[in-house]
Formats: C-alpha cells, sequence, structure tokens
C-alpha cells in the first residue's frame, strides 16, 4: 500500500463529514493551544524576572540577615532564647576580610506616614549609604544621591522615588522642600528615576542615611540586612563564603546568620516558574485527553460506517495490517491536524495575553516566549494522543470478517 494512500484517504474522510470532523479536532485544537500558550506565558515571567533581577545586580548580590527568632521545633514554633544582630561594624569587618566587593549597604527598613503641606501618603523608607546608586543602578533624576557626609553626621536629608513626588508634590519641584517623616522633617535632595521592576513601578521609596534612621527611628544601632555585590558574577560564591568566615568570628551563633546569593534565588524564581508551568500545562493537557477520546470515538463510527468497504478490501486481497494500518493513519491525519491549528492558536493565545498585559500594565517588560520545545512537546503529544486513540479502532476494523462484512447494510 503506497504511504500517502491512507493520508489521502484520511483527508477525504475530514472532508466528507466536516461538521463531526471539526468538533473532534477542537478538543486536539484546545489541549494544543491552551499547553502552548500557558508554556509560552510561564517562560515570559521567567524570563521578564531574571531579565530584571539581573539588569539590577541581583546575580551578583549577596544578603545577608540575623538569625531567625523564631524557630520550628518538634512541630510547632519556638522563641530562641538568645538574639543576634547584624552591625556596621560587621560591614566594616566584611569590607577588610574581601577585596571582591563592588558595592556594599547596610540597611534600616520600615514604614511610616510621610506628609507634605496638606499631603500624605504611606511610605517605606530605607535607611541605607552613599552607595546605593552603585548596588542597585539607580540614578537620581533631579539633585543628588546621599553622601558619605550625610551618613557621618546623620543629616536629616532623603532621596524619594517617583510615587512620593505624585503623592506629596503632585510632579511639582521638590528638591529642596522639606517633607515629614514619622514626626522628624527631611529636606529632599534628590528624586529617583523612574523606575518599572517587575511589571511594576518602583518609586514609593524613601531613603535616608541609615545612621539618622537608628537614631531618629529605630532607637538602636542594628541593621535589619545588609547587602553586597560582587564585583564579577565568579566571586559570588567567594564572597559569601568571607561573609560567613566574618560572622563566624565575630558573632557566638555566627553560624545561624541568613546569607543568600544571587544564584539561589534566581534557582528558586526557575523552580517556582516551572512547577507553575508543569501544573498549569497538566490541567490543559486534560482537553488533550478528551480531543484523544473524541478521535477513539470518531474512528469507531467510522469502522462502523465503513464495514462493506472493509470487506471489499479484504475480499480484493488487503490484509489485517493493510487494514489496521489505513485506520491508524486516518486517526494521525485527525490528532495531527488539531495539533498543527493549535500550534497556531498558542501562539497566538499567548501574544495576546502579553498584548493585554502591555495594555492594563504600561510599561511591563513581559512578553510570551514561545519555545521550539514546547511546539515539539505539543507536536509530538498530540500525535502520541492520535496513535494511542487510534489503534483500537483501528484494530477492530482489522479483525473484522470479510464474508460479514459484506453481508453488512
Amino acid at each position: 500500500m503506497v504511504f500517502y494512500e491512507p493520508i489521502a484517504v484520511g483527508l477525504a474522510q475530514l472532508r466528507a463529514n466536516k461538521l463531526r470532523s471539526l468538533l473532534t479536532l477542537l478538543g486536539i485544537v484546545i489541549g494544543v493551544s491552551s499547553v502552548i500558550g500557558i508554556v509560552s506565558l510561564g517562560e515570559g515571567l521567567r524570563v521578564t524576572i531574571l531579565g530584571d533581577f539581573v539588569q539590577q545586580g541581583g546575580a551578583t548580590a549577596v544578603l545577608v540577615s540575623p538569625p531567625e527568632q523564631w524557630v520550628r521545633k518538634q512541630g510547632r514554633w519556638v522563641q530562641r532564647s538568645w538574639q543576634e544582630h547584624l552591625s556596621s561594624d560587621d560591614l566594616a569587618a566584611i569590607r577588610e576580610e574581601t577585596d571582591q566587593l563592588r558595592a556594599a549597604l547596610p540597611g534600616v527598613m520600615g514604614m511610616g506616614e510621610a506628609r507634605h503641606g496638606k499631603s500624605t501618603t504611606s511610605a517605606r523608607y530605607t535607611g541605607t549609604s552613599a552607595e546605593y546608586a552603585e548596588g542597585f543602578k539607580w540614578p537620581v533624576e533631579i539633585g543628588r544621591h546621599l553622601t558619605e557626609d550625610d551618613v557621618r553626621y546623620a543629616r536629616r536629608v532623603c532621596v524619594i522615588g517617583h510615587q512620593i513626588l505624585k503623592d506629596l508634590f503632585q510632579d511639582q519641584p521638590a528638591v529642596g522642600e522639606e517633607i515629614e517623616l514619622s514626626g522628624d522633617r527631611y529636606e529632599v535632595v534628590g528624586v529617583l528615576e523612574p523606575r518599572i521592576r517587575f511589571g511594576r513601578e518602583q518609586g514609593s521609596e524613601i531613603l535616608i542615611p541609615y545612621t539618622t534612621a537608628q537614631l531618629r527611628l529605630t532607637g538602636n544601632r542594628y541593621l535589619q540586612g545588609i547587602t553586597l555585590w560582587a564585583g564579577k558574577l565568579e566571586a559570588v560564591n567567594q564572597l559569601a563564603d568571607a561573609v560567613r568566615r566574618v560572622l563566624r568570628g565575630r558573632h557566638e551563633h555566627g553560624s545561624e546568620f541568613r546569607v543568600r546569593t544571587g544564584e539561589k534565588q534566581m534557582e528558586q524564581v526557575n523552580n517556582i516558574v516551572g512547577i507553575m508551568k508543569m501544573v498549569a500545562g497538566g490541567i490543559a493537557g486534560i482537553s488533550l485527553l478528551v480531543g484523544g477520546i473524541g478521535i477513539m470515538n470518531i474512528m469507531l463510527v467510522s469502522v462502523a460506517e465503513r464495514t462493506r468497504e472493509i470487506g471489499i478490501r479484504k475480499a480484493l486481497g488487503a490484509k489485517p495490517r493493510h487494514i489496521l494500518f489505513q485506520f491508524v493513519v486516518e486517526a494521525l491525519v485527525l490528532s495531527l491536524a488539531g495539533g498543527a491549528i493549535g500550534i497556531f492558536a498558542g501562539i497566538g493565545f499567548g501574544v495576546g495575553i502579553g498584548a493585554l498585559i502591555h495594555k492594563f500594565a504600561p510599561g511591563s517588560p513581559f512578553s510570551s516566549v514561545v519555545s521550539l520545545g514546547s511546539v515539539l512537546g505539543a507536536t509530538s503529544t498530540s500525535l502520541v494522543v492520535g496513535l494511542f486513540f487510534g489503534i483500537y479502532p483501528a484494530w477492530r476494523a482489522s479483525r473484522l470478517d470479510p464474508v460479514e462484512a459484506l453481508r453488512y447494510e
């Protein structure tokens, strides 16, 4: 039997039963398009997050935090009998320990109410140092950043984000003006450039010298965290090891401090997005199962309708394997036709959702990413579905007795 003949017969069957074939294809189309669309959106999310992360130095970052005060023991949360804190002396010791640093920032964070005139807003303040711009690669649009003298003399100055500028000054000039933060007055010396991160505008920050935050807001000399950046990606683990050595040497419970690298965070993002893609893709794959059942159904109907044709073929010398091959190929034609349509529909689905995200979140860098792997995976899956659900009807057709088939009306 010439190979193209069963394909031609399969296409003829599609044309002869247009509505029935369309309904059968619909399950495959929905399944394949859903899988490709969801996987492309998940890949776009991963690329967007990691792109923002790397662009802002996250890949070379090392985050240092004090030990958790509450730990889980024997199924319940227990407060530790001791406390350890980070300090500016720890940061100075880290600087002396390693030459791999590009930038190092102390962190004192909190929330407070910011006020200017009659305008008020809830704001997140960050006590930091003059290296903020270098570390986060976030320059000012107007004015200047914090300086070493601001930190040394614990000056009441601040740098504000664009959202604070809108909320308190309605986009009017702010440099040289004063704002009130948690009862204290601060002179605005700079406004950060607008920035969108992970699809959201970043600008609700108020940066003040960390020494000022310790003196006027927290009342102690502790740091809530330290953020370090290595000079190159290859030195991140060396830097993290140096931090651990310093903390173990300076603190009784130094090994309990949390030291996380940007590489670990990137792995976590990959794992989370991967799980999301697998779960969503699995749910979408149910449509492929439904489509496969539809193919089996239409092939069984086709076998019943073409019983006399099968009898004639066998009477003319067709062997069971020829009949089996004929109906398997017809099932594959159905599934691959649905898969081909589903691929284009899935690409359109991903691009369409990406366009909607751009519309409702202007400036968002998100876009769907259709990988060759997802297309090949969807194609092979539709092929397997057609083969799996087409074998039984084809086997039934090949087992028909030619004499009984010829008597069939």
